[in-house]
C-alpha cells in the first residue's frame, strides 16, 4: 500500500485482504476534504482561497464559525497519524515479498510521481485565486508568483511517508531477519503505554519546540511529528502481529471513551490557558496522544467489526479512487469554493453546502484522472 492504494497483494498477513481498512482509509479521504472545507470558511487562513480573507466585499463577522475551528482541531489530532498507521501496516509484507530494490523502485514512483504533480501543477492551479487576488493589489507577474509559491501542499504526507518508507528500507537492510507475522491479541497494556508514550513525545515536543518547520517535509503542524513518526511504527508492528483484526468490542468502546474524556477533560485547559504557557503545552500533549491512541483504536475497531465484509461497486469505486482524490482535492475544492463565494450564507451553511458539491465531485475527478493512459500505475 501506497499512501492511499492498497493492492490485493498487500492484505492481511494471515488471510486475506482487509476490506474494513480500504473503508478506514475512504473515510480518512473524506476527512481531509472536509478538514480542508473547513479551513476554506474557518477563522484559519490556512487555506488557498480562505473566504473571510479573499472575498469582496468579506463575509460578516460570524461566531458559529468557532465550531469549525473546533472539527479543524479534533481531526488534525489524530486523522493524519491514522493515515500513517494504516499506510506502513502493508509496508513490511511489501517489502518482504518484493526485496529492497523493487519496493523502493515501486513506492518511490507511486508517491514520487503524485507529489511531483501537486508540486507544479495542483497547487499552483488551487492558487489562481490567491494570484489574482495578490494582482488586484499590486503588480505581479504570473511566473514570479508561480516560483515564489511552489510548494508541497497536502502532498507533504507523499513527502513524509517516502522518507518514512525509506528509512524502514534502510533499517531492513541493517536487520534482514523479521520473524514470520502471527496472529497475537491486542491487549490494553500495550494500548495504554502507547498512549502514554503519544504524550509523553507531544507535552516534550511541544514544550522544548525544537523546530518550527521541518525542512524540505513542510509539515503544517510541526508539532505531530512526534505522533506520525510512532503511529508509523505501530502500523510496522501491528503488521507482524496481526493486531488489526484483533481489537476487540469492549477495547472499541474504550478507545472512543477515552478520547472523549480527553476533549473534555484536556481540550478546555489547553484552549483556555495562554497558549504559550507550560500548563496549555501539558495538557495539548495530553490530549493529543490520548485523543490520537482512543479514536484511532476506536475507528479500527468499528470497522474491523462492523464493517468488514466485502464490498459493494460503489464501495469499490470509492476506495479504488480515494489515492487520487488526495491528490486532486484541493483544485476541485477551490474551484467550488469560489463559485459559491456570491452565496449568501454563514461559514457553517456555506461549509455544508460545499461539503456536498465537493466530496462526489472529487471522487468524479478522481476517476477521470485514473482514466488517463498509465494512471492507474501510480495512482
Amino acid at each position: 500500500m501506497t499512501a492511499g492504494h492498497l493492492t490485493v497483494d498487500d492484505a492481511t498477513p494471515t488471510a486475506g485482504r482487509l476490506y474494513f481498512v480500504d473503508r478506514v482509509r475512504v473515510l480518512l479521504t473524506m476527512l481531509v476534504v472536509l478538514h480542508h472545507v473547513a479551513l476554506t470558511y474557518g477563522s484559519f487562513a490556512l487555506w488557498y482561497y480562505h473566504e473571510p480573507t479573499m472575498r469582496t466585499p468579506p463575509p460578516p463577522a460570524n461566531e458559529w464559525g468557532r465550531l469549525l475551528d473546533l472539527f479543524l482541531l479534533l481531526n488534525q489530532t489524530y486523522f493524519m497519524g491514522l493515515f500513517f498507521l494504516i499506510s506502513a501496516y502493508f509496508v513490511p509484507g511489501a517489502h518482504d515479498r518484493k526485496g529492497a530494490g523493487r519496493f523502493l523502485a515501486e513506492r518511490a514512483l507511486r508517491l514520487g510521481i503524485p507529489l511531483l504533480v501537486t508540486v507544479f501543477v495542483v497547487v499552483p492551479l488551487a492558487k489562481l485565486p490567491l494570484f489574482r487576488w495578490e494582482a488586484a493589489r499590486g503588480p505581479i507577474t504570473f511566473v514570479d508568483f508561480y516560483i515564489r509559491e511552489l510548494e508541497q501542499g497536502p502532498a507533504w504526507f507523499l513527502a513524509t511517508l517516502l522518507v518514512f518508507v525509506a528509512a524502514y528500507a534502510a533499517i531492513r537492510a541493517l536487520r534482514p531477519a523479521q520473524r514470520r507475522p502471527r496472529t497475537t491479541r491486542l491487549r490494553a497494556p500495550a494500548v495504554v503505554g502507547f498512549a502514554a508514550l503519544l504524550a509523553v513525545f507531544g507535552v516534550a515536543w511541544r514544550v522544548w519546540q525544537p523546530v518550527e518547520r521541518i525542512p524540505v517535509l513542510q509539515l503544517p503542524v510541526p508539532e505531530y511529528l512526534p505522533q506520525y513518526v510512532c503511529m508509523f511504527i505501530a502500523g510496522v508492528l501491528a503488521y507482524r502481529r496481526g493486531w488489526l483484526t484483533t481489537i476487540s468490542a469492549r477495547a472499541t468502546r474504550w478507545g472512543f471513551a477515552a478520547a472523549a474524556l480527553a476533549a473534555v477533560m484536556l481540550l478546555p485547559i489547553a484552549l483556555g490557558a495562554p497558549n504559550a504557557s507550560l500548563t496549555a503545552q501539558v495538557a495539548h500533549g495530553v490530549f493529543d496522544g490520548v485523543f490520537c491512541a482512543g479514536m484511532s483504536l476506536g475507528t479500527l475497531g468499528l470497522f474491523s467489526r462492523r464493517l468488514a465484509g466485502p464490498p459493494t461497486p460503489f464501495g469499490r469505486f470509492l476506495s479504488g479512487n480515494a489515492y487520487a482524490v488526495y491528490v486532486f482535492h484541493t483544485i476541485v475544492l477551490v474551484a467550488v469554493s469560489v463559485q459559491l463565494s456570491g452565496v449568501p450564507g454563514g461559514p457553517l451553511e456555506k461549509f455544508a453546502l460545499a461539503s456536498l458539491l465537493s466530496l462526489p465531485l472529487c471522487w468524479v475527478a478522481a476517476a477521470v484522472a485514473r482514466a488517463l493512459p498509465y494512471a492507474r500505475r501510480v495512482l
